[in-house]
């Protein structure tokens, strides 16, 4: 690579607030790419009385103390409008085209705050988090089984299935696991059992009615499905707006959600009720434990 070494004046004749505008165009003869660049009312005079002064001499284009071309002055440019022409290719021309951009919109830096998160916090953040999520879902777990008995224990079965599928989906994606993911891991578990009750509601509803178990199973996870299904499509619908336009713990927690509800219509709906058949087909069962 080639450089070119160019001596400047400490002065500077025109600032990048006097332009209003820089694209890529192409030649109407050939199709070369230049630049066009537009200037305000009083950028525009000071363009002209520069160019007028400096007819031969180059004129430098420089941001952040880098110079990214020195295009030569042929004749005095009026107007406001001016193009800049050489051996551009597309690239070079666009990239030029966003550097004039860039200098049109001054945006200084100034540091507000400092702040320092050293690793030991972030862990201690992790490790809090696995704490309350495995503590609530072993609550979770007590309140199934005392509760619903038998069903409950089938519950937290698939629930147990359904993290491990969860986590081997974060595995298999080679997802790193931070506290928003273990608070998606943790929604995941109530969406879960929410899933669980209302399958069993159900379930006591035609029980109470007077069917025989198998058709008191069939029935409510018949009849609870349009609910269970609606309610995760409108979370995955919000996981994806999250995973579209949130920044990474966001993400993060979006793609545990989208996983954990995926593997919740697996385990709560088709899991469970192969458990309970194979229940059944095992012996016959006269009144369920529910």
């Amino acid at each position: 690579m080639t450089r070119t070494p160019y001596l400047l004046k400490k002065q500077v004749l025109l600032t990048g607030d006097a332009l209003t505008n820089a694209k890529m165009e192409l030649g109407s003869r050939f199709g070369e790419p230049y630049v066009s660049i537009e200037l305000n009312g009083d950028g525009a005079r000071l363009f002209e009385r520069i160019t007028a002064e400096n007819v031969g001499k180059r004129l430098a284009i420089v941001l952040d103390d880098t110079i990214y071309s020195a295009p030569r002055i042929n004749e005095r440019i009026g107007g406001g409008r001016a193009q800049i022409t050489g051996s551009f290719t597309d690239e070079e021309a666009k990239d030029l085209a966003i550097v004039l951009r860039a200098g049109a919109l001054p945006a200084p830096v100034r540091i507000e705050e400092n702040r320092t998160i050293g690793p030991s916090l972030g862990q201690d953040s992790i490790r809090e988090g696995i704490t309350a999520g495995v503590i609530g879902s072993l609550l979770v777990v007590l309140f199934m089984i005392v509760y619903y008995r038998f069903a409950g224990v089938v519950a937290n079965v698939a629930l147990v299935l359904n993290i491990l599928m969860l986590l081997a989906g974060l595995g298999y994606l080679h997802a790193t696991l931070t506290l928003p993911g273990i608070a998606g891991i943790v929604l995941t578990v109530g969406m879960a059992v929410d899933a669980n009750v209302l399958i069993f509601e159900r379930i006591r509803e035609e029980t109470r009615s007077g069917k025989p178990p198998r058709a008191a199973i069939d029935a409510g996870f018949t009849r609870a499905w349009s609910a269970i299904l609606d309610g995760h499509v409108t979370t995955l619908i919000a996981a994806a707006m999250l995973f579209q336009f949130g920044t990474g713990p966001v993400k993060g927690f979006a793609v545990t959600l989208v996983l954990g509800m995926i593997a919740n219509l697996i385990t709560a709906v088709f899991i469970c009720k192969i458990i309970f058949e194979s229940a059944l087909a095992l012996r016959p069962i006269q009144r369920l434990s529910i």
